[in-house]
């Protein structure tokens, strides 16, 4: 168990080692394509773009177009939008629930595609000796979530279904994966919320018990935004961004041993758990329909019932982009 919390730890501070700076290691800039100009990604590590920047393709597609990418890391996707709405980046992608807190404090955003749900990627876990066995059993219970994170949000609508009141139960906040894991093992959580890829390192190490996943109860998307001089002045990057993501997304959901290489080498975790991470997801990106946005509707609404956002949004609102810049690639 120490092992296993020393193994997230280390994770976890190679990503806060990255700070919310350039990835000196990625900035695409060379003799041939200095006169380019500069497109600024920002990605989180582990994520769909982070699969596009290694996979190549769209360097290669907007170097065709006259830019260059500056690719930019960022160890949370509320800072990364933060950048994002300073126009300190052009693209990037964050969470269903880094978006509508964001849109809540009255910053902008212009939703721009999603990628595919991700429901069985977040659990409510117990340990296998628990008399826990269904969410019925959570009355009374301590359950250890992030705040506004996406096993927050299947807790919240779980206890809705099962018509159990906030106040019967006892709600712990955690800091990030290493901190939750150890208040987990040292009992101080009855019930455990993580996601992937932490969810899968858990399956593995700890005999535990999944009371529920997101099936059926949240989708668990990312989604991607730009800013709003990228849309109106240069819509043709956002078509090409759109279409080379979804072209890496399909190689990843042919190619899952090497995804889970890449993705192990760049949050220093063992392969095993990030392959079975992805074998339980399938990597494509999607146009914002109606659906889209009244799940993500949802999940604003029910956070602002429980008292998390400031204010009411509309996703609707901030889902602006023209047709005509969707590629013929996106479902």
């Amino acid at each position: 168990m120490k092992k296993l919390i020393s193994l997230l730890v280390t994770a976890l501070f190679v990503l806060a080692a990255c700070g919310s700076g350039s990835d000196s290691s990625a900035d695409a800039t060379n003799s041939d394509t200095s006169e380019n100009e500069v497109i600024t990604i920002g990605y989180q590590k582990g994520n769909t773009i982070n699969i596009l920047k290694e996979h190549g393709n769209l360097d290669e597609a907007l170097n065709e177009a006259g830019y260059t990418i500056e690719w930019k890391v960022f160890t949370t996707g509320t800072v990364l939008l933060e950048a994002l709405n300073t126009n300190n980046i052009d693209f990037g992608h964050a969470s269903d629930g880094n978006a509508v807190f964001m849109q809540s404090g009255g910053h902008q955003l212009n939703y721009l595609a999603s990628e595919a749900p991700y429901p069985e990627g977040v659990a409510l876990v117990t340990k296998v000796d628990s008399d826990i066995e269904t969410v019925e059993d959570f009355k009374g219970k301590k359950i250890g979530v992030t705040r506004g994170g996406n096993q927050h949000y299947l807790l919240l609508v779980a206890l809705e279904e099962a018509g159990i009141s906030l106040d019967e139960v006892d709600i712990k906040f955690y800091k990030d994966a290493a901190e939750g894991l150890a208040a987990f093992t040292k009992d101080e959580f009855d019930v455990y919320g993580t996601w992937d890829p932490y969810l899968a390192i858990v399956e593995n190490t700890v005999e535990t018990r999944t009371i529920l996943n997101g099936t059926d109860l949240t989708e668990n998307r990312t989604f991607y935004f730009g800013t709003e001089e990228l849309l109106s002045k240069k819509p043709e990057v956002v078509k090409i961004i759109l279409e080379e993501l979804q072209n890496a997304d399909r190689w990843a959901n042919e190619n899952k041993t090497e995804v889970a290489e890449i993705l192990a080498a760049e949050l220093g975790l063992d392969i095993a758990p990030l392959q079975q991470a992805n074998d339980r997801r399938t990597f494509g990106v999607e146009k914002i329909d109606e659906e889209i946005i009244a799940s993500q509707q949802q999940l604003a609404d029910t956070f602002l019932a429980a008292e998390l956002l400031e204010t009411e949004i509309s996703i609707e609102e901030a889902v602006n982009i023209d047709e005509a810049l969707i590629p013929s690639n996106l479902e």
